[in-house]
């Protein structure tokens, strides 16, 4: 298995091994916020707000977990970034049926899915009015079969019907691991959905990612937090 980092392009900046240098300085800023609540961190990502404000939907769930440090400015900055990006997810509920960006790429887009859902879900706790929780079930139920070509749980072992033929360590068993992730449906040009169901070594469909895996476990945690809130309110 291997980890597969996200997306690395920023423009104008040189590229780290991690990612963008100034990406990787805002996630250090926001997570010693968090643990010192020390104001120099707060001061240096009110600085770094042309990164954010430049690549939100990359950047929107690493600072907004920073707000409850920073300025009332900064979250009225940040709103309205919020309130374009609700836009952007008005427009792919239009591309497609599921709610979600389906990848046209050469690998399939469940880690997009997931990554998309979490960012859902960290800002609509913020921004409940502007973001609903209806954006972040959507990636959960793609992931669990309501997505193109079959109905499929993309997680091995999880679901009445899941992906049991799979490229992990035992792949030249044709075999799976259990609460494994794959990468799922990759969209053929120019609109053919594809998964490989019997045949593991198309790692772009059916590789086991380590990083999707755990982002996928807090995608779950996330939609058990969102129904259990539901649910006290309607009582």
């Amino acid at each position: 298995m291997r980890n597969i980092p996200g997306n690395r392009s920023y423009s104008g900046m040189a590229i780290q091994r991690g990612g963008p240098l100034i990406f990787e300085e805002l996630r250090a800023a926001v997570e010693l916020v968090i643990a010192t609540g020390d104001r120099k961190y707060a001061h240096r990502i009110e600085e770094m707000w042309s990164a954010v404000e430049e690549n939100f939907e990359g950047h929107a769930a690493l600072a907004v977990r920073s707000l409850p440090y920073l300025s009332d400015s900064y979250r009225k900055k940040m709103k309205i970034l919020v309130q374009k990006y609700k836009n952007h997810i008005d427009e792919i509920r239009k591309m497609n049926p599921f709610g979600v960006p389906v990848s046209k790429g050469g690998w399939a887009g469940n880690g997009r899915v997931v990554n998309f859902a979490l960012t859902n879900y960290l800002l609509h706790r913020e921004f409940p009015d502007i973001i609903e929780a209806d954006d972040v079930y959507r990636g959960l139920n793609y992931i669990y079969g309501c997505h193109p070509g079959s109905d499929l749980s993309f997680v091995s072992g999880v679901g009445t019907v899941s992906k049991r033929i799979a490229y992990g360590n035992n792949r030249a068993d044709f075999s799976f691991i259990a609460g494994g992730v794959v990468p799922g449906v990759l969209i053929l040009k120019p609109d053919f959905p594809e998964n490989k169901e019997d045949w593991p070594f198309v790692w772009a469909e059916n590789e086991y990612v380590i990083n999707l895996g755990s982002g996928y476990l807090y995608l779950v945690k996330a939609v058990i937090d969102l129904l259990q809130t539901d649910e006290f309110h309607n009582r």
